[in-house]
């Protein structure tokens, strides 16, 4: 576990840099842009004369109007396939079609509502005092059909158009209540709370905008404007606490010994009640690897045992093999073979740990169980021969299902898995709603989905072509570090014994207390038991005479 691996585990879990924001800040939109509102009607080619006849009136007679030609209204047979269908206008709508849509949401009925609102707004001006209100009421109706991406669609409208004062409130406050959840962070975060003045928003919501645009300056590494952000925060938000973890993970990636006081201060958010207790768990990981990076492995352990897990949570996979490292190091070859065993639980089979195998070799090989090691350290080549022949024929790594699984487990490539996700899911719903809807709205909605499922997943691919590159590198390296160690354990196999030579003297094991219980392992897991696994293992070594 090196410094370079700490740096991108942390930076993952607070910022991450999206590819899109370039074209965020250059003015490029994550959305379509909205309908023209069906008050706009396109004016004719050339506009009619004063007092000319509408069009398909029979000229009056004696007027002096020319006669066409026979025959000359026909176009020739090769125009009529390129002649386009003319395009369907929104139709008029009644104005008090607002206030039954309106009187259906506030019935619980938002399926009935939605419809007629999107009617409505095709056909109102845009300087309706309501315009506003009806994109509201319009996004919370999709909001609550399950259609959150459509829903955040108009209320990042709403910001952004800035229209009605009273309405910009309540849909950033959705808006705010929509980050919880898999989402365009491009559209949200950075086109919405990224841009928004911040002069007239409430306590609550202003905070938050005030993090976001804290967390864009970090990003193109201006600490000062994101510490003038930060500093409006109040100390007892959880924003505030939020900030400091960012602005920690940022020193951090400055400077390469990591000082006591930065660890320090990490501890403290470790503890700190207003984050969640995802962000608690992030602080003390932290706080873990650093120490684990100054040799201070003793104060590493107890670090690890601050992460807090729901009850019966079978854990974290990355979690436990950090702790086998650690008692490793300690001196605890048998704490460490116990939590090893652990991670071979169903739970945690298709975990992307390669490390394992190494570990698990270099401890049968400290205690002398040459044959053992050497079917560790030849398990990682069988497991991950697809993989390593992948990346030894220059394949395209992203189509290797154990190197992808493993990118989309972490950091900014799993954010953008599950927001694809939530849109193919999301499209898969609106299709239970194409006849209450009409074809109007659910047309644009289609049209909505796939071209924010062409963006999702533009950004998904880029960065998953990164992280399996970072992957791959984590597998050869431990490939390379297996081989020696099989060649190492060949040489220790048919090394001669010199006469004279006794066994070393085992290390004293605590006898079991009446609270303890011994068994035989017989393969069955129970979730309850996994962070207590041992293995009783006696040391072969050899000590030789000098």
């Amino acid at each position: 576990m090196t410094s370079r691996s700490l740096i991108a585990a942390l930076a993952s879990a607070a910022l991450v840099v999206s590819p899109a924001a370039a074209r965020a800040q250059s003015g490029g939109a994550a959305l379509p842009m909205p309908p023209p509102p069906a008050s706009a009607k396109p004016a004719p080619a050339t506009p009619p004369a004063s007092g000319a006849p509408a069009t398909g009136a029979k000229p009056a007679e004696g007027t002096g109007t020319p006669a066409a030609a026979p025959g000359a209204d026909k176009k020739p047979e090769g125009d009529k396939k390129a002649e386009a269908p003319p395009a369907s206008l929104p139709q008029k709508v009644d104005p008090a079609t607002f206030d039954r849509a309106l009187q259906d949401y506030f019935d619980g009925k938002p399926r009935d509502a939605a419809g007629p609102l999107y009617a409505w707004l095709e056909a109102a001006p845009k300087t309706d005092d309501n315009y506003a209100w009806g994109q509201y009421f319009l996004a919370k109706s999709l909001i609550d059909l399950g259609l959150t991406h459509a829903g955040a669609s108009y209320l990042a409208r709403i910001a952004r158009e800035r229209s009605n004062p009273n309405v910009i409130p309540r849909a950033l406050d959705a808006l705010k209540a929509l980050t919880d959840q898999p989402h365009n962070d491009v559209m949200i975060d950075e086109q919405v709370f990224g841009a928004l003045d911040l002069g007239f928003l409430p306590e609550d919501t202003g905070a938050y905008a005030h993090y976001q645009q804290g967390l864009v300056d970090l990003r193109v590494g201006n600490e000062r404007w994101a510490n003038t952000h930060f500093a409006k925060l109040s100390e007892t938000s959880a924003e505030a606490s939020h900030a400091k973890f960012a602005l920690l993970v940022t020193r951090l990636k400055q400077v390469k010994e990591p000082s006591e006081e930065l660890i320090a201060d990490f501890l403290t958010l470790s503890k700190d009640e207003k984050l969640t207790r995802s962000a608690r768990n992030e602080a003390a990981l932290a706080v873990a690897r650093l120490r684990y990076e100054r040799q201070d492995y003793t104060g590493a352990l107890e670090a690890y045992n601050l992460v807090k897990l729901p009850e019966l949570d079978p854990g974290r996979a990355s979690l436990y093999l950090e702790e086998a490292w650690t008692r490793y190091k300690l001196g605890e070859p048998r704490a460490s073979l116990g939590i090893l065993t652990t991670l071979d639980a169903p739970s945690f089979r298709d975990e992307f740990l390669p490390d394992k195998y190494l570990l698990r070799a270099l401890i049968y090989r400290d205690l002398c169980h040459y044959l053992p090691a050497k079917r560790a350290a030849k398990e990682l080549t069988r497991r991950f021969a697809d993989s390593l022949e992948a990346v030894r024929n220059r394949d395209d790594l992203t189509q290797d299902i154990r190197l992808r699984r493993a990118a989309n487990s972490h950091g900014g490539t799993k954010r953008a898995s599950r927001f694809v996700e939530t849109l193919d899911l999301e499209g898969e719903r609106l299709g239970r709603y194409a006849g209450s809807f009409g074809d109007r709205l659910f047309t644009h909605l289609t049209k909505l989905y796939d071209l924010s499922r062409a963006e999702a997943v533009r950004v998904y691919d880029a960065r998953l072509a990164r992280a399996v590159r970072q992957e791959a590198d984590t597998l050869l390296r431990a490939a390379e570090q297996v081989r020696l160690m099989e060649y190492e354990v060949g040489l220790k196999l048919y090394e001669r014994v010199k006469k004279g030579s006794k066994l070393v003297v085992p290390v004293d094991e605590p006898l079991l207390t009446p609270d303890s219980v011994a068994f035989r392992f017989d393969g069955e897991y129970w979730n309850d038991e996994l962070k207590s696994y041992r293995v009783s293992i006696e040391s072969r070594c050899i000590e030789e005479t000098p």
